[in-house]
């Protein structure tokens, strides 16, 4: 009778042991939340698609061909239903629209209901003065990436816009500089952010930068400018509080 109780004893202890030693059920993976928005934007003069090499008239009637559109944007930021706002720090675009180069993706986009996007057209002071070699070959901001970065004075070209004349044959060329011309944009839009990644869909329309609110004549206003406060400089960044609209933004 002892031999059997020691027997039912040692088997009730392996029996625990062995059903101690089994791993707790491990709770199912949660799903990877996508925290993405692709932003593409589709360059225009007025209501065509834009060109480059075929001739536009411009609200001065000047026949011209565009040949370069390149520019930077930053300080991205969205705007809640409640008007607070959520930035999306040190992420940047560059845009070469004749090299197709006219989509970038922002990242860490919260859930949520949102009423605007918001952006800048240049870089802050910081930025646009800080070392550009501290960028890796692929990141907007790099030199040999955007082909903007103004070394010999210093900082980055916030837009290129270059061409020719047809009536003279001659090169327009517009660099518009200096931090103190960053320019500022909020596009509303209601929209909301779930799980899935987003794509919101801009347009730039070139054609305002030469006629709203004040009409720009190459061959009056100049054909060229590289000085972060010239005449031609402040002409033509009055006109392009306005270049940018919405179309959508989807799923």
């Amino acid at each position: 009778m002892k031999r059997l109780s020691l027997y039912i004893a040692i088997f009730s202890t392996l029996l625990f042991m062995g059903c101690d030693s089994e791993e707790p059920e491990k709770p199912e993976p949660t799903p990877d939340v996508v925290a993405e928005m692709t932003v593409e934007i589709n360059h225009t003069a007025d209501n065509a698609e834009l060109e480059f090499n075929s001739e536009y008239v411009l609200p001065s009637n000047e026949k011209v061909v565009f040949r370069r559109l390149a520019y930077i944007l930053s300080n991205f930021h969205l705007v809640r239903s409640d008007d607070s706002k959520i930035e999306l720090s040190d992420q940047y675009g560059f845009i070469d629209a004749r090299l197709n180069k006219t989509s970038f993706t922002l990242n860490n986009v919260p859930t949520g209901d949102y009423k605007a996007i918001g952006f800048s057209i240049g870089l802050d002071s910081n930025i646009n003065h800080g070392n550009p070699n501290v960028y890796g070959v692929d990141h907007p901001l790099a030199p040999i990436n955007n082909s903007l970065h103004w070394s010999w004075q210093g900082g980055y070209i916030f837009t290129a816009i270059e061409g020719k004349t047809m009536a003279d044959y001659e090169s327009f060329i517009f660099h518009l500089a200096g931090a103190q011309n960053r320019l500022d944009v909020v596009l509303p839009i209601d929209f909301t952010k779930k799980e899935a990644a987003l794509t919101a869909n801009l347009q730039y329309n070139l054609m305002e930068i030469f006629k709203n609110p004040e009409v720009y004549s190459i061959s009056v206003d100049g054909a060229s400018t590289h000085t972060v406060d010239s005449p031609v400089t402040m002409k033509l960044l009055g006109n392009m509080s306005d270049i940018f609209s919405m179309i959508s933004v989807n799923e």
